[in-house]
C-alpha cells in the first residue's frame, strides 16, 4: 500500500510539473527503431544495393555513345603536287551497339547483385534486432531503478515510522540512548540509499530518453512494470533459429555471392561478341577539299582469349578458396547459433526459478518484519532484531526487482537469439 501511495504521489508531481507522456515496451521500441541511426543507414545500404542491381541491369540493352574529334595541322602538307591538305580536320561520330554474347557475365553480375540486395535486407534485419533488444534492455533498466527508488523510499518511511516509536519510549525512559542512536543510524543510511537510487533512476531515464530521440527536457512516464508477466515462447529447434537469424542468412547468401563470383571470372575468359552501327559526320582523314559528308559503317566485333599464362586457372583457385572460406564461416555461425539457443534457454527457466524464490522470501521477509515490529512494540524483542528484520526486507525486496529484470532481459535475449521481433 505504501508503494502504491509513493507511486501515486511520485506520477503527481511528474505530471504538475509538466504534461508527461507514457509508453509501454511495445511503443518504447517502436520509437527507438524510428529514431535509430544504424537502421537509417541499413535502409540507405539496401537502397544502394537496390541501384547497384538497376544498374547491372542496363547490361541487357544496347548502348549508344556520341563522340567527337577535331585537329588542326600547323605545317603545310602537300597530298600531290599542286594540291595541299586542309589543315581543320573534323568529326562526330554515333554508335549504336549491342552485346549478343559475353560469357553470360552480365546474367551472372545480376544474379550477384540480387544476392547483394538480399544480404542488405538481411543486414537490416540484424540491425533491428539487435535495436529491439536494446530498447527492452534500456526500458528494463529504468524499470528496474525506478522500482529500487519507490522501495527506497518506502525503506525510510519504514524506519522513521520505527524511529518513531523508539523516540517516543525513549523520551518515556523506557529504553537507553543506545537503540535510538542504532535507529537514527539507519534513517541516514536508509535516506543515504534513496539518495542514490534517486540517481540511478535519473542517470537510466536520461538514456532511455536519448535513445528514442526525446528531448531530455521533456517528461516520460514508463507504464510496464518490472514484474509485469511475459508469455515465453517454447524452446524452438535449431532448424527454426537458423531460418530466422539475419546473420545465418546472411552467412549463407555471402557463400552463394562467392560461388557467383567464381561464375562471373570464369565468363571473362569466354568469347564476346557484339554488335552495332556506326554513323560518322565530318571532314575525311585525308582532307583535300574540305567537305563534310556522312559516312554508315555496321559492324560485328568478336574477340576470345586463348593464351593469358594460366591467368583464369588461379583467378578461379583464389575464388574457390574464398568459397571453402565462407563454407566454413556458415558452419561456424550455425554452431554458434546452437550455443546461443541452449544456453539462452537454460538461463531463461534458471531466471524464472529465480523470481518465483525471491517472491517467496519477500513474502517471509515482510511478515517477519511485521512481526519483530510488534514484539518490540511489545517489548519483547530487542531493537536490533527490528533493525535486522527491515535489512532483510530491504534486500528481499531488492532480490525481487534484480530477479525480474534479469529474467526480462533473458527473454529479450532469447527472443533475439530465435530471430524474432
Amino acid at each position: 500500500m505504501k508503494v502504491f501511495v509513493i507511486i501515486i504521489g511520485i506520477l503527481w508531481m511528474t505530471l504538475g510539473s509538466g504534461i508527461a507522456q507514457t509508453l509501454t515496451v511495445e511503443e518504447y521500441r517502436a520509437k527507438v527503431l524510428e529514431y535509430n541511426q544504424d537502421i537509417k543507414q541499413s535502409k540507405e545500404a539496401v537502397k544502394a544495393a537496390i541501384y547497384a542491381l538497376k544498374g547491372v541491369k542496363t547490361g541487357f540493352f544496347p548502348k549508344l555513345q556520341l563522340s567527337g574529334n577535331y585537329s588542326y595541322q600547323i605545317e603545310d602538307v602537300e597530298f600531290m603536287q599542286g594540291v595541299d591538305l586542309k589543315h581543320n580536320n573534323y568529326s562526330a561520330e554515333a554508335a549504336l551497339s549491342q552485346n549478343v554474347y559475353a560469357g553470360s557475365m552480365v546474367r551472372k553480375q545480376q544474379e550477384a547483385a540480387k544476392l547483394q540486395k538480399a544480404i542488405a535486407r538481411l543486414g537490416e534485419e540484424l540491425t533491428m534486432d539487435n535495436i529491439v533488444y536494446a530498447a527492452d534492455v534500456s526500458y528494463w533498466t529504468l524499470a528496474a531503478n525506478e522500482s529500487l527508488f519507490y522501495i527506497s523510499q518506502e525503506f525510510v518511511l519504514i524506519v522513521k515510522e520505527l524511529d518513531g516509536i523508539v523516540q517516543k519510549r525513549f523520551d518515556e525512559g523506557a529504553i537507553s540512548k543506545t537503540d535510538l542512536l542504532m535507529v537514527k543510524t539507519r534513517l541516514k543510511e536508509a535516506e543515504l540509499q534513496q539518495s542514490t537510487r534517486n540517481m540511478n533512476y535519473q542517470t537510466a531515464m536520461q538514456s532511455f530518453k536519448i535513445m528514442m530521440g526525446a528531448p531530455l527536457g521533456e517528461k516520460w512516464v514508463i507504464i510496464d512494470s518490472i514484474q509485469k508477466p511475459v508469455i515465453v515462447p517454447g524452446l524452438q529447434p535449431l532448424e527454426v533459429a537458423l531460418k530466422r537469424r539475419a546473420d545465418y542468412q546472411i552467412a549463407v547468401q555471402d557463400f552463394n555471392l562467392t560461388k557467383q563470383q567464381t561464375k562471373i571470372i570464369r565468363s571473362k575468359y569466354l568469347p564476346q561478341f557484339a554488335v552495332g552501327v556506326k554513323e560518322t559526320w565530318g571532314t575525311p582523314l585525308i582532307n583535300v577539299a574540305g567537305d563534310e559528308k556522312f559516312a554508315t559503317v555496321a559492324f560485328a566485333k568478336l574477340s576470345m582469349p586463348i593464351f593469358n599464362w594460366g591467368e583464369k586457372r588461379q583467378n578461379v583457385k583464389q575464388n574457390r578458396a574464398m568459397e571453402t572460406s565462407k563454407e566454413l564461416a556458415v558452419s561456424k555461425v550455425e554452431d554458434q547459433v546452437k550455443e546461443e539457443l541452449a544456453n539462452a534457454w537454460v538461463k531463461l527457466n534458471e531466471n524464472w526459478k529465480q523470481v518465483e524464490i525471491a517472491n517467496s522470501t519477500l513474502e517471509i521477509a515482510r511478515e517477519n518484519l511485521k512481526l519483530n515490529t510488534f514484539s518490540y512494540n511489545e517489548g519483547k524483542l530487542p531493537i536490533l532484531d527490528v533493525l535486522s528484520s527491515q535489512a532483510t526486507w530491504l534486500q528481499a525486496y531488492t532480490n525481487v526487482v534484480s530477479a525480474n529484470y534479469q529474467y526480462k532481459v533473458a527473454y529479450a535475449e532469447y527472443v533475439r537469439i530465435l530471430g524474432g521481433r
